[in-house]
């Protein structure tokens, strides 16, 4: 038997080896991906605008529309927003809550999203309403109003999502996307107002692994 014809299997193999051995590498690889905790995904407040926004003694009535650009940061993780809940702030105190529909961001994928609210005289002694707006907060924010025609309103999201790696893992958080001290300045007399800055701004985004 030749030497070149005792080589040969081995030359062969080679290739074959070269493609198991990088399979196999890639498979850690990706697992040990998936046991690092997840990114947050990116949120930007690009604009909020209100209509018909309207403050009395006992009464507050808006409609708040807002957008905003989310993107996924990870390379090997989906993220599905499962539940996801908008609100507007003033301080403390929630004054508008409204669900959007959910969605899936793909690796390394950026969405526009829109979120409108409305809030149509709520009244503090009215409780068939699921939130109430306390008259103290309601003068207070009357009084800001005529001092100088704006108001400082908050944005905060609760959000339930799933990430998920490949094929086999799977990790479920909760997150809260924030954009706090938003001065929102109104035009006299028509309910109009937006927010000064005009934005965008990028919003803080606490992620809690269940």
């Amino acid at each position: 038997m030749s030497k070149s014809s005792l080589f040969q299997p081995i030359i062969l193999l080679s290739p074959t080896l070269l493609i198991f051995g990088t399979l196999a590498l890639l498979c850690i690889f990706m697992s040990l991906l998936s046991q690092v905790h997840p990114q947050a995904p990116n949120v930007q407040l690009n604009s909020l605008f209100m209509s018909k926004f309207n403050i009395s003694n006992t009464t507050l009535g808006a409609n708040w529309d807002m957008t905003l650009t989310i993107d996924n940061p990870n390379l090997v993780t989906w993220v599905r927003f499962n539940h996801i809940k908008g609100s507007i702030s003033y301080k403390d105190n929630i004054l508008a809550i409204s669900s959007v529909e959910p969605f899936v961001l793909g690796l390394k994928e950026r969405r526009t999203v829109r979120v409108k609210i409305s809030t149509l005289g709520l009244r503090e002694e009215d409780r068939d309403h699921q939130l109430v707006v306390k008259k103290r907060v309601l003068d207070e924010m009357m009084s800001r109003r005529r001092e100088d025609g704006a108001v400082h309103f908050s944005m905060q999201m609760f959000v339930w999502a799933t990430y998920r790696t490949g094929w086999w893992g799977t990790q479920d958080v909760v997150m809260s996307p924030q954009c706090l001290d938003l001065k929102a300045g109104f035009l006299r007399g028509i309910g109009f107002g937006s927010w000064i800055s005009g934005g965008p701004m990028m919003c803080s985004v606490p992620i809690l692994i269940n």
